[in-house]
């Protein structure tokens, strides 16, 4: 696997050509969602560590610099990206050499760290995850590692947002597990004060039932207030011309 891919279309950043600092054929993850398009995470983890050599990512760049056209690049792939170790140095890289924004999509399980949430804070845009709203429903949705407990978890999303000054979106997914938990979700959301909320539903074959249109446009009616709420259902995808096809496809999910 190539450390950059893409570009893809993506429904909440536009054209956004993808970083990934695992580059595993195996999903590497402190989660194992019952959604996830990528299967079952085969490695559970906390522990950071480097799974792909800094100097491969910038020479990659080299390579592909001046060659794509993306509105934003989005550190993401085939796990959870803060779970790279060399994540803030592979950040400064792209903030000297790339003129474009630059954001993550993180499951929020490492924000608990103080290092991780200084690397995270050198970026324009943060998604972080919440799908559950108790220990029952994070251990059921999200199937974290045994040592990570919810009140930790939220706790962590809330310090990063007290001191996060880019744009701080909140991404709920939601599924028949938790569409019942929608007014619980509402009240936390409230408590971090996102600049957006993106109500998603798994539109990717997985192993659970995605919500209709009809389903989510209801629950996104219950997050009236905030100052953006959207969902997959409502953009249109704008064209992309990738690099390699196929790096995209190596993903099985190819939207960074």
């Amino acid at each position: 696997m190539k450390p950059i891919y893409g570009p893809v279309s993506s429904w909440r950043l536009g054209r956004s050509l993808g970083v990934d600092l695992l580059c595993s054929e195996e999903k590497i993850c402190s989660f194992d969602c019952i959604y996830c398009q990528l299967g079952e995470t085969k490695i559970k983890t906390m522990k950071r560590d480097v799974y792909v050599e800094s100097e491969s990512i910038f020479a990659e760049w080299e390579r592909i610099e001046g060659k794509f056209e993306a509105d934003v690049i989005t550190l993401s792939g085939t796990g959870e990206p803060t779970l790279g170790k060399n994540l803030g140095e592979v950040i400064d890289f792209l903030r000297k050499r790339a003129n474009l924004p630059l954001a993550i999509l993180t499951n929020s399980s490492l924000l608990g760290d103080e290092e991780v949430r200084e690397e995270l804070n050198k970026l324009d845009i943060v998604v972080a995850k919440l799908d559950a709203c108790d220990e029952e429903s994070f251990r059921e949705i999200n199937r974290p590692v045994e040592e990570l407990k919810w009140e930790e978890y939220f706790e962590g999303i809330r310090e990063f947002r007290r001191g996060y000054r880019g744009k701080f979106a909140l991404q709920i997914m939601f599924i028949e597990e938790n569409r019942d938990l929608v007014e619980e979700m509402v009240r936390l959301a409230r408590e971090l004060e996102p600049d957006e909320v993106q109500v998603n539903t798994p539109l990717r074959p997985c192993g659970v039932r995605p919500l209709s249109r009809e389903e989510l446009e209801e629950i996104k009616g219950r997050f009236s207030g905030f100052p953006i709420v959207i969902s997959p259902y409502d953009v249109e995808k704008k064209e992309v011309r990738p690099l390699d096809i196929g790096e995209v496809y190596k993903r099985k999910r190819p939207e960074p």
